[in-house]
């Protein structure tokens, strides 16, 4: 096998044509250097497989793969041990051996799935039933962030047992640390997922109210041109001044009447969202057969254990069982594609409840590529159009950004069952993912 070399001005004229594009052309060029570059890393996981069964690693003294691949790619251990074991996971995995080979699958796939593969019970489960195809259908189509939510439902699914061992690792491990550096001092904090999103959320609304007062400020102070202004702190001083102001109307209420709560500080509402399923499993495990009974979640739903917050951390199934008898934590049920069909006791029918069930659906923005938070609700169907209803259903989260650009650039934005689409004034969809799904392991064929 000779060596290939890359002539330097072929690579000028290319960039030369491709500073020349944009839109969806643009993209597919990029995507076809991406596909390229997965591919030959598919040919690469393929001989490291075979090096790692034929042993042959051992004619040069070296103890493992890992130490071979190590020594020859001149990399670090840990990239050494990961590409070694994304070769075995191709070896046992046929479609996601055919994904990789076509460039379907990116590397943060591979890292979700080989968490996967290297699970005990998720490695059984991957090789005894039709969870791989589906898997790799939802890393081909799926964004990022809503694959990493399939992957942990998932693991739930087939590993309930490590789910909850998590959770109570997670509750057992809980601390907080605050060490002095100089004049200043670093403040840690780690605990399970629901606590953490009860401090968010607190937090959230803090930071909000710090918000509105930099703002009224700047009214205060310039009037008609305060948005010509910068605000007086940034988003991250403002978090910590939110989380300063917490604190001390914490001591304040404490000190007053340990059984009153501080002025203005409201308390927090968190929501688990949840499907019929799952709920009805939780239930089953407590308190028996439902009537009438009702199966585990289906294994081939991406939906068959949701249990989580709004941002998506895991909740472990008895906070859930909780939030249904005791109601100080909201269930939301959702349907299959994420919609929120139910508030659970404690809803209420107010202005602004069709906005709240829109965040409960996905807080973050919907615009591809932005994690900010989707604090403006938009129609997806346009207001002044037929079917342009102020319902939940017709409801995208967006930042102002995308939310103002969305108007401008005439973009057109749909919720299927694999997620966000967004599609350009001339049809063209921005950052497109792969719509081929594989059947199964006969696809392989």
């Amino acid at each position: 096998m000779g060596s290939y070399v890359v002539d330097v001005a072929d690579v000028v004229n290319v960039m030369d044509e491709f500073s020349m594009l944009g839109g969806a052309r643009r993209d597919d060029a990029l995507m076809s250097v991406e596909r390229e570059i997965r591919r030959l890393q598919a040919v690469r996981s393929t001989m490291i497989a075979d090096v790692a069964f034929s042993a042959s690693f051992v004619d040069d003294g070296h103890h493992s793969p890992t130490h071979w691949l190590q020594a020859v790619a001149n990399c670090a251990r840990s990239t050494a041990a990961r590409q070694v074991n994304i070769a075995a996971m191709l070896r046992e995995l046929p479609v996601v051996a055919l994904a990789a080979s076509r460039g379907d699958i990116g590397d943060d796939q591979f890292r979700l799935l080989l968490t996967l593969f290297l699970n005990q019970r998720g490695r059984q489960a991957l090789a005894e039933s039709e969870s791989e195809a589906m898997l790799v259908g939802y890393a081909s189509t799926l964004t990022l962030r809503d694959f990493a939510q399939v992957c942990e439902r998932w693991l739930a699914h087939v590993d309930p047992d490590g789910n909850i061992r998590d959770h109570e690792l997670s509750r057992q491990a809980r601390r907080v640390t605050n060490a002095q550096v100089g004049a200043g001092h670093v403040l840690t904090a780690q605990g399970d997922a629901l606590s953490g999103d009860i401090i968010n959320r607190i937090l959230d609304a803090q930071a909000q109210a710090e918000l509105d007062q930099d703002r009224a400020d700047l009214v205060a102070a310039y009037g008609d041109s305060a948005d010509q202004h910068p605000l007086a702190r940034t988003a991250r001083q403002r978090r910590y001044d939110a989380l300063v102001s917490v604190v001390l109307k914490g001591a304040a209420a404490a000190s007053s009447s340990p059984s009153s709560s501080p002025a203005g500080f409201a308390e927090p509402l968190v929501n688990i969202v949840t499907n019929v399923d799952t709920l009805n499993a939780v239930v089953q495990s407590c308190y028996g057969p439902s009537d009438p009974p009702m199966a585990h979640p289906p294994a081939t739903s991406d939906r068959m254990w949701l249990c989580q917050t709004v941002s998506g951390a895991p909740v472990a199934p008895a906070d859930l069982l909780v939030a249904v008898l005791v109601g100080q934590i909201r269930r939301v049920l959702v349907d299959s594609v994420g919609r929120v069909i139910d508030l659970g006791r404690r809803s209420r029918l107010f202005t602004g409840g069709a906005r709240e069930a829109v965040l409960l659906g996905g807080g973050r923005c919907c615009w591809p590529g932005c994690d900010r938070v989707g604090d403006q609700i938009d129609h997806v169907a346009p207001w002044a159009r037929a079917g342009g209803f102020t319902v939940p259903k017709n409801g995208a989260p967006m930042c102002g950004t995308h939310n103002r650009y969305k108007h401008r650039a005439q973009t057109t934005v749909v919720r299927e069952v694999d997620g966000w689409r967004h599609h350009r004034s001339d049809g063209s969809e921005i950052a497109p993912r792969t719509t081929q799904l594989l059947s199964g392991r006969a696809a392989c064929t």
